[in-house]
């Protein structure tokens, strides 16, 4: 797998979660289990375009950067997803924001993978 796919791939799951945060809360809610509020509602849309943000720059990266560049770039955007995880561990068995259920998990281990795949990709 070129490196240039896994950003590809990074940029379609990042825009996955940011559709979702955006546009359909009320579901994102439902699945923590939390109470929809105006702020939780705001934060969430911030959230997502956070997200969109990542997912634009990781789709248009292998077209902006040499192949030098853009592994360096890989060594940032895997510390991001390195980032992510360390987040999701520490609300699923810590704090217990996250219920812990199958999704969650998922999500952690695809973040986890590509968190693997850049850095492994950028040597």
């Amino acid at each position: 797998m070129s490196l240039s796919l896994i950003f590809r791939l990074l940029a379609a799951f990042n825009a996955l979660w940011a559709i979702q945060l955006i546009f359909m809360p009320n579901m994102m809610l439902a699945m923590y289990g939390w109470a929809p509020s105006v702020g939780i509602y705001a934060l969430g849309q911030a959230a997502g375009t956070a997200l969109l943000g990542l997912a634009i720059l990781a789709f248009g990266l292998p077209n902006w950067t040499s192949e030098g560049q853009l592994k360096t770039a890989a060594k940032s955007f895997g510390l991001i997803a390195v980032l992510f995880v360390l987040l999701q561990l520490y609300q699923i068995l810590i704090s217990q924001a996250a219920p812990g259920g199958a999704m969650d998990w998922i999500s952690t281990a695809i973040a986890a993978l590509f968190a693997i795949g850049l850095f492994t990709k950028s040597r």
